[in-house]
């Protein structure tokens, strides 16, 4: 057979082989490769997906196979392979949804861990809080008692004044205003001592209202009538008072008299270096060294052996960083006339200036010792964060000592007194935790 005759005949066999093929449907898909594609296609394997890729990735696989059998037109093989890939897919999510739970499982026992430690961290708070606030009620009502009795004896002090002669009213008139005044003063040098231990950091609001209540009986006291006058200088007094026991009190309830020894303890101590020219002596709130001299020695300079005095002091103090300072003047000039309470202030600050080398204009501010306290709340160690100055004008009519005429004579106060330490916990706004039981 020729060449040409063979290329007729496979031509013709195409077409034949064409036409059959036309004329024959092709196969049925098998119900199992169709019920495989919708599971492929649904929302639950996109979503299960990227926790068991690999069983989803070996159900696409079969599913290709199962293709590739059915056009191949192995209808059995096709079905046989789509229900294999069907439970590839089962395989998967289920290994997807354990690992789901094992997920859900992990982050329930990470947020029960938190809310363990949180439990334990407010109760811990709470221990804490509770003692402090058990210390200050005992304490308040102590000063309740007290409270009650300063008020009783103010209306009858009223009432016996009622029946005193116009001389006599006057005199008692002066010489309570005199003391009204004093005891005002002493209420803003424990109001200062409660600044320098830290008191606005702690407990600034009741901080504030200290403050408010001083300020509100020293205007009064030259203007308003004994049975408010003094009302308002006992509060102030109640006032600064419990703020410098809030602070002492911060640790353990035996601090205020740890405290009240650690001073005595100290006076000794400064009674041997200091006593004279100093006069040294006790007070709850710290050692306290007296100074009897002119306005003008503290202006320019003093005379000896007060100037070696005062540079020894500065040298002992300085060196103690855990030792704080409140420089009071007052004046015991009764000529001291109006503006009396900025000239001690100012001469306050030259004598913690002299004590402390810390420049003057780093002692001032809206209140006497404001940048000092500023910079103790920053967490500074410098002496400006240890020392505070608070003058207060002229209190009382009191002889200046031997030698020393009232004109233009001043009393210089160097209150001494150790640092409390402030737990983190006591500071308002913190976040960090405190150890069960902690003060």
């Amino acid at each position: 057979m020729s060449g040409d005759l063979e290329r007729r005949i496979a031509r013709w066999a195409a077409v034949v082989a064409g036409v059959v093929l036309c004329g024959c449907p092709p196969p049925p898909r098998p119900q199992e490769l169709d019920d495989l594609r919708l599971m492929l296609d649904s929302q639950v394997v996109a979503e299960v997906g990227p926790r068991a890729p690999e069983a989803i990735a070996a159900a696409r696989e079969t599913q290709a196979d199962a293709e590739g059998a059915w056009e191949d037109g192995e209808l059995e093989l096709s079905a046989r392979l789509s229900r294999l890939a069907q439970v590839q897919v089962r395989l998967g999510v289920a290994l997807a949804r354990q690992a789901l739970a094992h997920d859900r499982r992990a982050e329930a026992e990470r947020t029960l861990a938190e809310s363990e430690a949180a439990y334990q961290e407010i109760e811990a708070r709470r221990q804490v809080l509770e003692a402090r606030l058990s210390r200050l009620w005992a304490y308040r009502r102590i000063q309740e008692d007290l409270a009650r009795e300063r008020a009783q004896a103010v209306e009858e002090e009223a009432l016996r004044a009622e029946r005193l002669g116009a001389a006599e009213r006057e005199a008692w008139e002066r010489n309570w205003r005199v003391q009204a005044r004093a005891d005002a003063a002493d209420a803003q040098r424990t109001l200062q001592v409660a600044r320098l231990l830290g008191v606005e950091r702690v407990y600034p609001e009741a901080a504030r209202m200290g403050r408010e209540a001083i300020d509100t009986a020293l205007e009064a006291v030259d203007t308003s009538p004994w049975r408010i006058e003094r009302p308002l200088v006992d509060y102030a007094t109640a006032q600064a008072d419990e703020l410098r026991f809030r602070m002492l009190s911060l640790e353990t309830d035996e601090a205020t008299e740890a405290m009240g020894q650690r001073v005595r303890e100290m006076v000794e101590t400064y009674r041997a270096g200091f006593d004279p020219p100093f006069q040294v002596s006790f007070d709850p709130r710290g050692v306290v060294l007296t100074l009897d001299a002119k306005a003008a020695e503290l202006e320019v300079a003093f005379p000896e052996p007060a100037a070696t005095a005062l540079r020894d002091l500065r040298t002992k103090w300085t060196a103690d960083p855990e030792l704080l300072c409140l420089a009071v003047v007052r004046s015991l000039d009764p000529d001291c006339g109006e503006g009396c309470m900025e000239r001690t202030a100012d001469l306050a600050r030259r004598a913690a200036a002299e004590v402390s080398g810390v420049p003057i204009a780093e002692l001032q501010g809206p209140e006497a010792g404001a940048a000092g306290l500023e910079a103790a709340e920053a967490g500074e160690e410098t002496p400006s964060a240890r020392i505070a100055a608070v003058g207060v004008g002229f209190t009382r009519d009191e002889p200046p000592p031997p030698g020393l005429s009232r004109a233009g004579a001043v009393r210089i106060e160097f209150f001494l007194f150790p640092r409390v330490a402030i737990p983190v916990s006591a500071t308002p706004g913190h976040t960090e935790g405190v150890a069960a039981g902690s003060q």
